[in-house]
C-alpha cells in the first residue's frame, strides 16, 4: 500500500532531523518546509499544510522563527537524550521544551571532542572501530606529545562503548610510573596477590585487571612499564589469562581491553612481542598542528569552564585571544588550559571585593611569555569577534564558527544538483520502471552538462565576503589547480566559473542536507567511465579541502567534468596550429552552429562566441581577444555573420601579430564547408582563402609577416596629458639610442585607453601595441602594462627595455642596459618624480612623506639605503595619490607566512596617522604591511 503524502513528509522530516547534532538542535536548528519539498518534489505550501497538521497531532515540533522550522519530536528527544514537554507543540525556540536541565549530554561522546570532524576525524574513526570490533573490541596504543589529551580520548572511547553497546563497563586508570622501580608491587597492583605472597599479604586481593573485567584498563605512561611487566601483560593480550602474585598454577580468565598511552617512541621503549598484540595505534597531534578554528574553540571552551566556576561573565580581550592563539606550548592543551586558569585567577584576585558580575581578562594577566600576535591572526579575529571583547556567560558558551554565508541557491547557478534532484523526484513518482529511470537520467545529465554547463557562460555567484570567504575562494582555486594538474590541461574560465558555482552550491546543499542520495554507475556515460579513478581522487580532495562528506552523486559530476576536459585538451592540441572562431549575433546562434559542425566532423574544431542583443561590440571584442590570447594561435580563421564584427580581423592582427583569415556572412552550411576544407584540403590560409573564393565566399586575409611593423608604446596618466608628455620626454631622453623608426611613443588621455576599440583607432595598420606606461592599469586583457611605481623602481630601466624589445645580441644588450641604467638613475630624482606624477601639491606631499620617513627611521633606529629611501618616497606618494583618487585603500589577503614586528608595525601606523588626517583617507593593514615590507625586506 502506497504511503500517504503526509506520511512521506513525516518520514523525510525524521531522516533530516536525525542528521542534525544535539548541539545544532540546542542552537536553534531545524528543517524548513522548502527543503522537504525540494527533496520530495512536493510544493512547499502542501508540505507546510501537512507539517502543521502533524504538529497539531503532537508528532512534530514547530519552531516559530523566520523561516518557520520543524523537528521530528521523537527523533529530537532521542538525540538530546531527554524528554520534551508533551504539552507544547509550538515554541519560539527548542530550549523552552528542555525544562530546567543544565546541560544536555550528546548521544555520541566523541562529538564533545574538539576537532572530531576535522583534524581528529581519522583518530576518532579508528577509536570507534577499536571499540566496536567483535566480539570484545581491540587493544589500542595512544601516542603523542604530553598534554595532547590522550587520557581524555581514552575516556571518550569508554563512553562510546557504553553508548554503542547500551551497557556500562568499568574503566580503570593506572599510571605505570608509580611502580616503575618495584616489579613485585607492580605485579600485585595489576594482577592481585594470594595470601602470604609477600610480607604483609594477610589476605588474597584482586588487582586492577580484575576490577577492569569486561571493560577497559588504561595504562598511562606505558613506556615506564618494565619489560617484566610487559611480559606479564602479554599473557592477557595473547591468551586472555593471568596469574595472581604468589599463585603458581591457577590461571584466571580475563576479558579486558587495554588502552595504553605514551609520549615516547613505542618501537624503542616497548617489547616487540607486546606491541604485536596492540592492534590499533592512534597518534594525537600536538596543539600547534591543530587548525586555527580548533585552537580557538579550545580557548573559548576553557574560558567558559572558568566562567562557570566563578559564576561570572568573562569579558576576554581580543588581543589576549590573539596572544594565546600564537603562543608555543610545550605542554600542549594541558599547558594552555593551565595558562587560562592562571589568567582568570589573577583577574579574579585583582577584582576581589568588587561586586561586579563581570570579570575582565586581558593581556595584562599574561605571565610575560610574549607571543608574536601576527597580522593574519589579527584579521581573522576581527572577522570572528565583532568588538574589542568576547563576552562569555556561565549559562551560554559562545562557539565562534567561521561559516561562510553562502549565496542563496539559484537553480541556474549550478544545474547539476538542481536538475538531478528535480528530475529524479519526478521520475520516482512516475510509472517508469527503475532500470529505465537510470537510462533516461544518464542521457539527460549528459545533455545538460554538455550544452548548459560547459558551453553556456557561467553567471557567477557573488564573491564570498570576509576572511573565511577569502579562504574558501582560495580553496576553490587550489582545487581547480589540482584538477588542472590531474588532467594536464588548464580549464577555460567558462568551465572554471561553472566549477566554482558548483562547489559553492554543493557546500550549501550539504550544509542543509538537500543533496539527493542518488548514485548509480549506470548514470555515468560510457565515454566518461574511464575517468572514474581520477574522479574518486577529486572527491577525496574535496573532502579533505572542505571537511565535508562528499555525496556519492559527486562522482557522476566529476566523471563528466574530467571527460570534458580530456576532450578539450585533445581539441586544444589540434587547434594550436590553426584555430577557428565563430562570432554570431544572438543568444546561442554561434553555440548551436559550432556544436552542430563539431559533432559532424567528430572533433572540437570551432570555438563559438555568442553576441546577445544587449551585449556591446566592445564586450564581444574583449571576449574574442581573450580567447585568442588563451590559445596562442599561430594562425586564425575568424568567421562572422555581419556588421562591425568584420573589423575584428584587423584588430587581432595588430594586437597579436597572427595571420588571420576573415570570412564574412557565415551561415551554417558555409561554416561546415570551411571546417571540411580545413580538415581535408589545406591549412594554408592563403590557399584556403582562394579555395573558398572559388566557392562564392567573401574573405579578407591579414598577413602576419610584420616586416615593416612599428611597435607603439602608449604613455597615459590619470593626471592628464601634461604629465604624460613629461614622462614621454624623459623616456625619449634616456632611451634615445633605442627609439628608432620602428618604435613610436604616443601620449593619450586615460579615457582613450580604457576600451580596446578606442585604443585601436590610434594604432596604424602596420603598427602593434607593445605596452602601456601609466598611472593605473586599464581594463584590457593581455596588454603589457608598466606602472609609474615600477617605472621609477630599481628595475625601471630594464622593464622599459623589455617593452621596447629592440633586437640585439645578449652582450650588446648588457652594455646597453648598463649605459641606460646609469643615465636613468642620474635623471631620476625624488623631487623630479613627485613633480611629474602627483595630482596633489608636489612640494607639500613630498615634505610630509619625508617627515613620516624621518620619524619612522628615528623611532626604529634604522638607516635605509638611498635605493630603499627612493622606493619609500615614490611608493608612499603614489599610495596617497591613489587612495585620494579611488577613495579606498588596498584590501587584500596577505601573502602566506606574512609576519611583522608588532612594535615596528605600530610605529608605522602612528607615523602615517597625520597623513590620514590631512588628506581625509584611511590606510588599511594591507597598506601598512607593504610599507613594512618595503623597509625591512
Amino acid at each position: 500500500m502506497a504511503l500517504r503524502r503526509k506520511d512521506t513528509i513525516y518520514l523525510e522530516l525524521e531522516r533530516l532531523t536525525r542528521q542534525l547534532k544535539a548541539s545544532a538542535l540546542r542552537a536553534g536548528g531545524g528543517i524548513d518546509a522548502e527543503t522537504i519539498g525540494y527533496n520530495l518534489g512536493i510544493a512547499r505550501n502542501s508540505v507546510s499544510k501537512d507539517l502543521t497538521e502533524l504538529c497539531s497531532e503532537g508528532r512534530v515540533i514547530k519552531i516559530k522563527s523566520r523561516p518557520v522550522l520543524f523537528l521530528h519530536r521523537a527523533a529530537s528527544a532521542e538525540l538530546l537524550g531527554c524528554d520534551l514537554d508533551p504539552a507544547r507543540n509550538e515554541v519560539r525556540e527548542l530550549a523552552e521544551l528542555l525544562g530546567a536541565a543544565d546541560e544536555v549530554v550528546e548521544a555520541d561522546p566523541f562529538t564533545a571532542l574538539i576537532g572530531h570532524d576535522q583534524s581528529l576525524r581519522q583518530a576518532v574513526e579508528k577509536g570507534k572501530a577499536a571499540v566496536l570490533y567483535p566480539p570484545n573490541g581491540l587493544n589500542v596504543m595512544l601516542t603523542g606529545p604530553s598534554g595532547v589529551g590522550k587520557t581524555y580520548f581514552a575516556e571518550l572511547m569508554h563512553g562510546f562503548s557504553d553508548y554503542a553497546r547500551d551497557t556500562a563497563v568499568p574503566f580503570v586508570y593506572f599510571n605505570c610510573s608509580e611502580y616503575f622501580n618495584n616489579p613485585e608491587l607492580l605485579t600485585s597492583h595489576l594482577f592481585g596477590h594470594q595470601q602470604g605472597a609477600f610480607t604483609g599479604a594477610g589476605a588474597a586481593k584482586d588487582g586492577l585487571v580484575a576490577r577492569a573485567e569486561g571493560g577497559f584498563l588504561f595504562l598511562d605512561e606505558v613506556h615506564r612499564l618494565p619489560f617484566e611487566g610487559q611480559e606479564k601483560l602479554f599473557s592477557i593480550l595473547d591468551k586472555g589469562v593471568y596469574r595472581r602474585l604468589g599463585a603458581s598454577d591457577k590461571e584466571i580468565s580475563s576479558n579486558v581491553r587495554l588502552i595504553c598511552a605514551t609520549t615516547e617512541n613505542i618501537k624503542s621503549t616497548l617489547l616487540r612481542t607486546f606491541l604485536r598484540r596492540i592492534q590499533v595505534v592512534i597518534d594525537l597531534p600536538a596543539l600547534s598542528a591543530r587548525s586555527f578554528d580548533e585552537r580557538l574553540e579550545m580557548i573559548v571552551r576553557f574560558f567558559h569552564a572558568e566562567s562557570r566556576k566563578t559564576g561570572l561573565t568573562l569579558k576576554v580581550a581580543k588581543p589576549l585571544l590573539g596572544e594565546l592563539l600564537c603562543r608555543e606550548y610545550e605542554g600542549n592543551i594541558g599547558e594552555l588550559k593551565s595558562d587560562i586558569q592562571f589568567i582568570c585567577a589573577q583577574a579574579y584576585a585583582n577584582q576581589f571585593g568588587n561586586r561586579s558580575t563581570v570579570l575582565s581578562v586581558d593581556e595584562a594577566q599574561l605571565d610575560g611569555k610574549a607571543a608574536h600576535y601576527d597580522i593574519r591572526t589579527r584579521l581573522t579575529l576581527d572577522e570572528l569577534v565583532g568588538g574589542d571583547w568576547l563576552s562569555i556567560a556561565p549559562s551560554d558558551v559562545k562557539k565562534l564558527e567561521r561559516t561562510a554565508l553562502m549565496p542563496a541557491e539559484r537553480k541556474d547557478a549550478d544545474l547539476f544538483y538542481a536538475f538531478l534532484a528535480d528530475e529524479y523526484t519526478q521520475l520516482q513518482h512516475s510509472n517508469i520502471p527503475a532500470n529505465e529511470i537510470s537510462l533516461i537520467l544518464r542521457k539527460k545529465l549528459q545533455t545538460v552538462f554538455e550544452h548548459k554547463i560547459h558551453h553556456a557562460a557561467a553567471e557567477p555567484l557573488p564573491t564570498l565576503d570576509g576572511v573565511y570567504g577569502l579562504q574558501l575562494e582560495q580553496k576553490i582555486k587550489l582545487l581547480t589547480s589540482f584538477i588542472d594538474g590531474l588532467t594536464g590541461y588548464k580549464m577555460s574560465d567558462t568551465v572554471a566559473g561553472h566549477l566554482r558555482n558548483h562547489l559553492i552550491t554543493l557546500l550549501a546543499y550539504v550544509k542543509k542536507g538537500k543533496v539527493p542520495g542518488l548514485y548509480s554507475a549506470n548514470l555515468i556515460p560510457d565515454a566518461a567511465k574511464a575517468e572514474y579513478e581520477n574522479a574518486r581522487l577529486v572527491c577525496k580532495k574535496i573532502e579533505d579541502t572542505f571537511l565535508i562528506a562528499c555525496p556519492s552523486a559527486e562522482l557522476i559530476f566529476m566523471c563528466l567534468l574530467l571527460a570534458e576536459l580530456k576532450s578539450q585538451r585533445h581539441a586544444h592540441r589540434l587547434q594550436q596550429d590553426c584555430g577557428v572562431i565563430l562570432i554570431s549575433h544572438g543568444d546561442s546562434t554561434a553555440s548551436s552552429m559550432a556544436g552542430y559542425v563539431n559533432r559532424l566532423i567528430g572533433r572540437e574544431l570551432v570555438t563559438a562566441i555568442n553576441m546577445p542583443f544587449e551585449q556591446s561590440v566592445h564586450d564581444t571584442l574583449a571576449l574574442f581577444l581573450k580567447e585568442v590570447a588563451r590559445y596562442q594561435y599561430k594562425k586564425l580563421i575568424l568567421a562572422v555573420d555581419l556588421g562591425s564584427l568584420v573589423h575584428f580581423g584587423a584588430v587581432v592582427r595588430k594586437m597579436f601579430k597572427v595571420e588571420t583569415l576573415l570570412i564574412r556572412n557565415v551561415t551554417m552550411l558555409r561554416l561546415l564547408e570551411v571546417a571540411m576544407n580545413l580538415s581535408y584540403e589545406t591549412t594554408e590560409l592563403k590557399a584556403l582563402g582562394e579555395l573558398l573564393e572559388s566557392q562564392g565566399f567573401e574573405y579578407d586575409l591579414y598577413d602576419a609577416s610584420g616586416a615593416d611593423e612599428v611597435r607603439v608604446v602608449v604613455v597615459s596618466c590619470v593626471t592628464g596629458l601634461g604629465t604624460s608628455v613629461k614622462i614621454r620626454k624623459m623616456i625619449e631622453d634616456v632611451f634615445e639610442d633605442m627609439i628608432t623608426d620602428r618604435v613610436r611613443l604616443v601620449t593619450l588621455d586615460y579615457a582613450e585607453i580604457e576600451q580596446l576599440d578606442r585604443l585601436s583607432l590610434h594604432i596604424g595598420e602596420n603598427e602593434r601595441l607593445a605596452g602601456i606606461i601609466g598611472s593605473f592599469l586599464p581594463k584590457l586583457q593581455d596588454v603589457p602594462f608598466l606602472s609609474l611605481e615600477e617605472l621609477f623602481s630599481e628595475h625601471g630601466a630594464e622593464l622599459v627595455m623589455d617593452m621596447l624589445d629592440v633586437d640585439m645580441a645578449p652582450d650588446e644588450r648588457e652594455l646597453m642596459l648598463e649605459k641606460v641604467s646609469m643615465k636613468f638613475i642620474s635623471t631620476v630624482t625624488i623631487e623630479s618624480i613627485i613633480k611629474q606624477i602627483s595630482v596633489l601639491n608636489p612640494h607639500r606631499v613630498l615634505q610630509e612623506i619625508e617627515g613620516v620617513f624621518h620619524r619612522i627611521c628615528g623611532e626604529l633606529d634604522i638607516k635605509p639605503s638611498r635605493k630603499v629611501t627612493l622606493r619609500f618616497m615614490i611608493h608612499c606618494c603614489c599610495m596617497v595619490e591613489r587612495i585620494v583618487i579611488e577613495r579606498k585603500p588596498l584590501q587584500m589577503t596577505l601573502p602566506p607566512g606574512a609576519i611583522v614586528n608588532d612594535a615596528a608595525f605600530a610605529v608605522i601606523k602612528a607615523a602615517f596617522a597625520p597623513i590620514e588626517t590631512a588628506y581625509n583617507i584611511r590606510l588599511s593593514d594591507t597598506e601598512h604591511f607593504y610599507i613594512y615590507e618595503l623597509l625591512f625586506r
